[in-house]
């Protein structure tokens, strides 16, 4: 019966002891679990946390679409202000002549050179191309203005009138063969008087008149043009059939200033000396001349003899040369000097000699404009 009783308690204990055991492993599962929900409990927080900062910057809810004051944040906007454009001249001019042009340029900061607008205040007076060429048409003042959006710059240009050359008409006197047909020695003129005459030559070289007068006055032509004058001539080649009227209005049509009629006296053997042919006050078709071509006479003829050494005879007075009748601008004949003189004739023939008369001419000429 001992033996029983013992074996219940044995038994007894045991199963106790299992009792304990599983208690022992409920609670280890126990804290096991409350351990790891302990550790997952702040990552639930966390994702709700960023949920509701999502929501709260999100500009409206998924379920009513609306945006809670609160919540909303609104970003500044952010303009970039352009920085400003400026022009500045940094070619320009204050003065032009009719009929040149001039280039205007200016630098800009902060803007497009080709854009640049160009304009003129009067247009009647000069006109600006797209790209700042101004030209001049008529006298007067004009602004010259260059624009880029509200950026500008000024200027102002007086224009004025192109000084024109003078020009000069030479008439080499006489020609290859005379022509004695007759005209009118003036307008209106009832006297009639060879349309060309055959000219006087050399008593020594033989060389005529009109060749000397045609060889001279290329000359002269050269001379006038580099100093700056415009120069026209009645005639160029020696064969040629051309009357004094006919040559007085080619002159008066070519827009020349002043004619100068070259010639060579002929007379004694002893007479010598240059001298100047001009209209009296009295001629009755150009005594309006008289004045302006005794002027020329005189200047041309102090000039010449200085310049060549030959004696100044002094100018003249003629008012029966056809040539000078018919003209409209100042005019004279200058007598080179005397091809029936052998001396004279023979000077007036080398090149020394004529490089001297063309000197004389055109220092003449520079005088009389003085």
């Amino acid at each position: 019966m001992r033996k029983g009783i013992e074996a219940m308690r044995k038994n007894r204990k045991k199963k106790s002891g299992n009792v304990i055991l599983l208690l022992l492993a409920l609670f280890c599962v126990g804290i096991g679990i409350w351990l790891a929900a302990s550790e997952n409990a702040p990552i639930r927080s966390n994702k709700l946390d960023e949920r509701t900062a999502q929501a709260a910057a999100s500009p409206q809810t998924e379920e009513t679409g609306y945006t809670p004051k609160e919540n909303h944040v609104v970003e500044p906007k952010v303009t970039d202000t352009p920085a400003p454009v400026s022009l500045k001249w940094r070619k320009k001019t204050t003065k032009l002549k009719v009929g040149k042009t001039y280039q205007f340029k200016v630098s800009i900061k902060n803007g497009n050179a080709e854009k640049i607008h160009w304009s003129v205040s009067n247009k009647k007076i000069a006109t600006i191309s797209a790209k700042g060429v101004l030209k001049g048409k008529k006298k007067g003042t004009v602004t010259v203005r260059a624009k880029y959006q509200k950026a500008s710059v000024s200027c102002r240009v007086k224009i004025a009138e192109t000084k024109r050359k003078k020009i000069i008409g030479i008439d080499p006197g006489h020609q290859q063969t005379g022509n004695a047909a007759l005209e009118p020695m003036g307008p209106g003129s009832s006297t009639r008087k060879a349309k060309v005459a055959g000219g006087t030559s050399g008593t020594s070289t033989r060389i005529p008149e009109y060749q000397l007068t045609m060889t001279v006055a290329k000359s002269l032509k050269k001379e006038l043009e580099t100093r700056g004058y415009g120069v026209v001539m009645t005639r160029t080649k020696n064969n040629v059939n051309i009357s004094n009227k006919e040559r007085a209005e080619k002159i008066n049509k070519s827009g020349a200033d002043i004619c100068v009629r070259l010639h060579a006296d002929g007379g004694g053997s002893s007479a010598r000396g240059a001298s100047g042919l001009y209209p009296s006050s009295q001629n009755p078709y150009v005594g309006s001349l008289s004045s302006k071509s005794y002027k020329l006479s005189q200047s041309i003829l102090k000039k010449y003899c200085a310049a060549t050494g030959i004696k100044n005879r002094g100018s003249v007075k003629r008012d029966d040369l056809t040539g000078t009748n018919w003209s409209k601008v100042p005019v004279i004949v200058l007598e080179m000097g005397f091809m029936t003189n052998s001396a004279e004739d023979q000077y007036m023939a080398s090149k020394k000699g004529q490089k001297a008369m063309v000197q004389g001419i055109a220092d003449g000429i520079d005088a009389y404009y003085k």
